[in-house]
């Protein structure tokens, strides 16, 4: 339990005060929200903006406040794993009760134990264990507590296990822990299992002091005979006697000590901490030290992969007086906030003003609950970074002792409605919570709130209120002395009224839904009732509902249809026409080509998709092609010879048109006795079926540059073009190889049609 590291400490608190600089200086830190939980404790949670944005919550506890304390909140059994929320409800009640809590120390998460020293009034719950090495969480003796005066302590200790043997005093190793290679430990009743843990060589000594030990304590002395020994050699565990205690040592610096005890010897031990902690409420030993007077102080190696991470922290401080201590959280590994590492924790805490402050278990551990108004169950007021609170060893508690009183101190109501009302309008009011002098929650009961209004412009019923003239209003809420102010204005008119819904004619017969749009002053939310719209209309050519539905009545011209709230009317006029439609989705009424494809719909030529499109854009297959030639000449398809072809059978939808079109000499196949129906006919095939199947002549002086004489089709080209049936492109081309879509063949054909009428 003696440590030697005095002269390292020293030069350690050096180094960091040389060293340390403050990373957050010029971090900016948002207040999102503060308030007092009971009279000495104060919820606070910041949005920390430095390299990396943090969350950060805070629970100031001002321990001269007559009913304020903190505690250290223990499970039983000590092993036993929580949330923090269930901890701290597990130990409020009436006179305790707990308003705010954090995780504390570190604990084996196998077994659920401590893992370092605490203890309550000198009574020692755990043991103390120091690492070895700096790269690690607690590898000095410091840790946090409330001392006999009530206040709040960070600072080393001095803790020693003294046995005395034969008028000789030998400071030993441990208390409870595992015994090492030359070491001497003592094991008492209070060790986590009733045998010693060590099963190695070494002797044991049983001594047994005729009374139960109930507690191992600093101050203590326990004294008496030796009763049993367990030789060097012999690897059995000793079982500890409930009334004394096992001294346990291996190596052979101790055995020139002890190896002499006989059984009947007397052996004492005293276990003894320095003077700042005897006494204590509590002390809770933990790491590293974060902040030392003011400044930044490291016990942990800054490089090491635990001080590096950044991960979420909780860490708890205290003023330079001691008499205000901050339980602090960072949430960490979520979108909304990083996290710290530990440099960067220590300066953010020096960044405040503490004045020492030391780091507790931190991680998915990282946990803070908070009691919030009207109700004394303590919530979860931070993120956990896994999601959910883990279960942990114990907790730090804000305490109130406060007794609930049944006087209304504070009370808050909502408004189903926030802003300048119209008159006419009314605002429901909902109680939130009645508090005491204290900010313990009291019975809600709506019968005891009383509205009054300072200057009459709204009439009151019960909780709620309705604006009856304009002007400025301040309502007061009370409820048994305990008050609420709500200041608002009243209004005959909105500032602004506008009308919308109407974007073109409409049609005859058909409905159109309007909207009245109103604004307040300022952009200020105005509140008033739908039902308090008046919509009206004249002409003669429809209806307009209540709801701003207009419903024409079939007849054409203008209606103007007017909406009035408060004394404020708007006016629009709106226009009933009957309103010439697409033919198809993809065919609007200005395409160039509407025309054109008007006239084979209406011919019974050419038809659109089951969805509505016509596709203009769509290669017209050779299919295709025969079905709208033998439409326009009226062909018929039935009872037609068999043109043979391999690739169309007599059940194929283009056999019947296919037949016919060759029967008629208007097409052919491709070769090889096929017809293939689904290729896309090419411009100058088109050209050939069209002069082909009106016989028309011609030719024209004009030669487009891209159809030689050699082309099979240059006769049909610029027949088509002597009949004015195509111009080619602006190129002089006529690009005889490109497929054919449907709008093109569609114009083709309307020409040819109409050309030869």
């Amino acid at each position: 339990m003696k440590t030697n590291k005095s002269l390292f400490i020293a030069v350690l608190m050096v180094f960091a005060l040389i060293f340390s600089t403050p990373q957050f200086a010029s971090a900016a830190q948002t207040t999102n929200d503060s308030y007092p939980i009971s009279t000495g404790v104060t919820y606070s949670n910041y949005t920390h903006k430095g390299s990396k944005t943090s969350v950060v919550n805070h629970l100031e506890v001002d321990l001269t406040d007559s009913f304020t304390k903190i505690g250290l909140g223990l499970p039983t059994p000590v092993n036993t794993l929580m949330t923090t929320t269930q901890h701290a409800n597990s130990h409020t009640k009436e006179g305790n009760r707990v308003v705010g809590a954090i995780n504390s120390n570190f604990y084996n998460m196998g077994d659920g134990y401590p893992l370092y020293l605490i203890s309550q009034y000198n009574t020692i719950v755990t043991p103390s264990v120091i690492s070895d090495s700096s790269s690690n969480y607690v590898s000095q003796p410091i840790a946090f507590g409330i001392t006999k005066d009530g206040y709040g302590e960070i600072a080393y200790y001095n803790s020693k296990i003294n046995v005395t043997y034969n008028g000789q005093t030998n400071e030993v190793n441990g208390l409870n822990v595992k015994r090492g290679t030359d070491e001497a430990v003592i094991y008492t009743p209070q060790n986590h299992s009733s045998m010693t843990p060590n099963n190695g060589k070494g002797m044991e000594f049983i001594v047994e002091t005729g009374n139960t030990v109930g507690a191992t304590k600093f101050g203590q002395t326990l004294t008496g005979k030796v009763t049993a020994i367990r030789g060097y050699d012999d690897e059995t565990k000793t079982k500890i006697p409930r009334n004394g205690f096992v001294l346990s040592f291996n190596g052979s610096a101790w055995g020139d000590k002890y190896r002499g005890i006989k059984v009947g010897d007397e052996i004492s031990v005293n276990f003894a901490i320095d003077d700042r902690w005897m006494d204590a409420q509590f002390m809770m030993a933990s790491g590293p030290l974060l902040v030392l007077d003011g400044k930044k102080n490291l016990t942990i190696n800054e490089s090491s992969s635990r001080a590096r991470e950044v991960a979420p922290r909780t860490a708890i401080a205290i003023s330079k007086d001691k008499k205000k201590v901050h339980l602090i959280t960072v949430d960490g590994r979520i979108n909304s906030s990083a996290g710290m590492s530990l440099p960067q924790f220590a300066d953010y805490l020096v960044s405040l003003g503490f004045d020492r402050a030391i780091n507790l278990d931190g991680g998915g551990s990282t946990t803070m609950g908070i009691r919030k108004y009207g109700s004394n169950t303590v919530v979860l007021a931070n993120t956990p970074s896994g999601g959910t609170q883990r279960r942990v060893s114990a907790i730090i508690e804000a305490i109130s002792t406060a007794p609930t009183t049944n006087a209304p101190k504070y009370i808050q109501v909502n408004r189903d409605k926030v802003g300048t009302l119209l008159v006419g309008a009314t605002v429901k009011l909902t109680p939130n919570y009645v508090l005491d002098e204290y900010y313990n929650p009291l019975a809600v009961n709506t019968s005891d709130f009383v509205l009054t209004p300072q200057n009459n412009t709204v009439t009151v019923n019960g909780l709620s209120y309705t604006a009856v003239a304009p002007g400025s209003e301040r309502l007061t809420v009370s409820n048994k002395g305990a008050t609420q102010t709500i200041s608002f204005n009243v209004v005959d008119a909105p500032a602004g009224l506008s009308i919308s819904g109407v974007t073109g004619p409409v049609e005859p017969n058909a409905s159109l839904q309007l909207k009245a749009n109103v604004t307040g002053s300022n952009n200020e939310t105005l509140i008033y009732n739908d039902s308090q719209i008046k919509w009206s209309v004249d002409g003669n050519i429809g209806s307009v509902s209540s709801s701003g539905l207009f419903k024409s009545n079939g007849k054409e011209g203008t209606a103007r249809v007017t909406a009035t709230l408060g004394t404020k009317s708007v006016s629009k006029d709106i226009v009933v026409k009957a309103v010439e439609k697409p033919l198809f989705k993809d065919i609007s009424v200005n395409n160039v080509y509407k025309k054109e494809i008007q006239y084979l719909v209406d011919n019974n030529l050419i038809n659109g998709y089951p969805d509505g499109t016509f596709k203009p854009d769509l290669a017209l297959n050779r299919g295709q092609a025969a079905v709208l030639l033998t439409r326009a000449l009226g062909l018929s398809t039935k009872d037609v010879p068999n043109p043979g072809f391999s690739d169309l059978s007599t059940k194929s939808t283009y056999y019947g048109a296919v037949a016919a079109i060759v029967q008629a000499g208007i097409m052919s196949g491709t070769g090889d006795g096929k017809y293939e129906p689904g290729k896309p006919l090419t411009r100058a095939q088109m050209a050939k079926i069209l002069v082909e199947a009106y016989k028309l002549t011609g030719t024209t002086s004009t030669k487009f540059k891209d159809v030689s004489t050699k082309h099979w089709a240059y006769d049909y080209i610029h027949t088509l073009a002597a009949n004015e049936i195509t111009t080619g492109y602006e190129d002089n081309t006529y690009k005889p190889s490109q497929e054919v879509s449907r709008v093109h063949f569609s114009l083709f054909l309307y020409r040819t049609i109409t050309q030869n009428k």
